[in-house]
């Protein structure tokens, strides 16, 4: 019997997507252990001995990522558990979007990142203060922790970042002001902790605190900055017209990433369809999930990427957005992405359902002819089913703490 590294499995018959390689083919898709061994029309009947899985009439894409969720549970009181939003939602890879802070990280990474019983991976995009924490009641907005230069400490922030380089991606930063309307500390000290690293700006208001205006802190961003929430209502990317703003256009035109973020309120399909319909591509797709919107509008990644795919943007385009996109957006391209023998084997299997159905953004409901359900995904090499009763195994595993 081979051992599990040597242990060859094949994905055979699935309609293979990844965009990153210009691929759109019935093909198989072979994993030896941890690794990808090959992609290619019938090249699993080379490996007669292989373990074979047949996804014929399934998508096959390179492991989904979605950049922004709240796993931290224990830290936040609104996160979610993480392999409901990950491997159990057929998504390989998430990234917690500042849920913690730094004094606390070293609590998210032994107690989840790090946890023998967490299967999927996690990244973290972690907030420049030293005290954050996500909660129901934004409890750090109304003790106005959340706008209090004192709580900012450049030197410790560094030393978290370059202790947890494997994991941080990246700061989830909340763009409060204090005295000066037109700068925000948070902000700034972003930028200095770690000038290499992205930037997700939440655009939108917070109770308690107030924030830079959109249009000024559209031109402070940098390329490769995230904008999350970039199709909300309201979120001054439009001008009174409708109209993309200039600030919006420069700062997407200068290579700010427009990322979707859907979350319970913060995703309209009136502003996405403008958007788009004026050349303006979100970049990539993720949930914002928390105990908020899994019940809807949100529910899954699949649902939020079957929302752009019903606006008419092309499968391979969704795709990317939760591939090739995404690992660019956290600087991971070298490992995740792709299906390129040699890469880690993180694989999503999807069904393609066709039939009319209900899909929601929270304030409108659009009739689409079709979406996409995850079947399951490879994470490094190992299997796991989808589980599409997300709220009856959410009440279990809340029963069970």
């Amino acid at each position: 019997m081979p051992s599990a590294q040597d242990a060859i499995l094949v994905l055979k018959g699935g309609r293979v997507i990844d965009p990153a390689n210009g691929t759109d083919d019935i093909a198989d898709v072979v994993t030896r252990g941890d690794t990808i061994l090959e992609v290619g029309p019938d090249a699993g009947t080379r490996y007669p001995d292989a373990q074979v899985k047949d996804v014929t009439g399934k998508l096959v894409t390179p492991g989904l990522i979605d950049i922004h969720t709240h796993c931290f549970t224990g830290l936040g009181d609104f996160c979610l558990p993480t392999d409901l939003m990950g491997v159990d939602s057929g998504v390989p890879i998430i990234v917690d979007a500042g849920t913690t802070s730094t004094t606390i990280f070293g609590l998210a990474r032994k107690g989840i990142i790090d946890h023998p019983d967490t299967k999927t991976r996690i990244f973290a995009l972690m907030d420049p203060s030293q005290i954050y924490l996500a909660n129901k009641t934004f409890i750090c907005h109304y003790l106005r922790i959340a706008d209090d230069e004192r709580n900012i400490d450049i030197e410790a922030a560094k030393d978290v970042v370059d202790a947890h380089r494997d994991v941080i991606v990246g700061f989830k930063v909340r763009p409060t002001i204090t005295d000066n309307p037109d700068r925000s500390p948070f902000l700034e000290a972003a930028h200095q902790i770690a000038p290499d690293l992205p930037i997700m700006i939440h655009l939108g208001s917070f109770p308690h605190t107030p924030v830079l205006e959109t249009e000024k802190l559209l031109y402070q961003l940098r390329k490769g900055d995230i904008i999350t929430h970039a199709c909300r209502g309201g979120g001054g990317q439009l001008d009174a017209r409708g109209e993309p703003t200039t600030a919006f256009t420069d700062a997407y035109n200068r290579g700010v990433l427009m990322d979707i973020g859907h979350s319970a309120g913060d995703f309209h399909f009136r502003t996405a369809r403008r958007l788009i319909e004026r050349g303006y591509m979100p970049n990539t797709i993720s949930t914002d999930l928390n105990v908020f919107n899994v019940d809807g509008p949100v529910h899954s990644l699949s649902t939020t990427m079957s929302k752009l795919w019903a606006l008419d943007v092309p499968l391979d385009q969704v795709i990317a957005m939760n591939t090739i996109n995404a690992a660019k957006a956290i600087n991971r391209e070298d490992q995740y992405g792709t299906l390129t023998p040699g890469r880690a084997a993180e694989v999503s299997v999807l069904d393609m359902e066709e039939g009319s159905c209900i899909l929601s953004d929270g304030h409108e409901e659009i009739t689409a002819d079709r979406r996409l359900r995850a079947v399951g995904c490879l994470r490094n090499g190992q299997w796991h089913d989808a589980v599409h009763d997300q709220k009856a195994l959410l009440a279990e595993m809340k029963e069970a703490v």
